[in-house]
């Protein structure tokens, strides 16, 4: 979901293309269905998300001129791998596959826009790829910085929570990675003089310890 200035509207408005008005907060489409067109966005905003175990994650908030959708007419399956909705009162040109071998014949500067934005979502996904941890090394990271901090004791329930949303995932996925840290003895889960379930880390330099292991 690349924004694209290059796409000229007087370039896609020679045919009988479809202007649809996307009402606020109405969808464009959802996650999972099937699509046939891609969208070009002339006024208003959108919003692109998926869902990510459970949650959702935005990927993009898109402004004219944007193309947006157009995954759907290069696979065989055309199955929506995101969800599109209207952050305002927003118009979009639909571009049908029909459209695009029209587009192929006739208007080699609209394919090649379209193709500058597969190409730029493609190289801003391996670098976003390439740059993400992996969330059992984010969370011994982040345990690693209480302790050099001097916080060894932390209580269970917020951190659980808040590694959680840190990371985009689900409570019971960071509980796993809790268990493996404390079935490593590194760290313990138990409670303090209040009866309230804590983390008490026994390794200072987690971080360390659990490359050591790795190796």
């Amino acid at each position: 979901m690349i924004t694209q200035q290059n796409v000229q509207l007087k370039q896609v408005s020679r045919g009988n293309y479809l202007m649809r008005n996307v009402l606020k907060y109405n969808m464009v489409f959802n996650e999972g269905s099937k699509g046939d067109a891609a969208y070009i966005l002339t006024e208003g905003k959108i919003e692109i998300s998926k869902t990510i175990e459970d949650r959702k994650k935005v990927f993009a908030i898109l402004k004219p001129i944007s193309i947006f959708g157009e995954m759907a007419l290069f696979l065989d399956d055309g199955v929506r791998t995101a969800t599109a909705i209207a952050l305002e009162d927003s118009k979009v040109i639909v571009v049908t596959r029909d459209d695009l071998d029209e587009f192929m014949r006739e208007s080699p500067k609209v394919i090649a826009s379209i193709i500058t934005v597969l190409v730029g979502r493609l190289k801003s996904t391996t670098r976003k790829a390439m740059k993400a941890p992996s969330v059992g090394l984010g969370v011994v990271r982040i345990l690693d910085l209480f302790a050099t901090c001097g916080k060894l004791e932390l209580k269970y329930d917020p951190t659980i929570k808040t590694l959680a949303e840190t990371f985009v995932t689900t409570p019971e996925r960071i509980e796993k990675y809790i268990q493996g840290l404390a079935d490593q003895e590194l760290l313990a889960v138990g409670r303090d003089a209040t009866d309230t379930r804590i983390i008490r880390i026994r390794e200072r330099d987690m971080l360390a310890a659990v490359m050591q292991k790795q190796e």
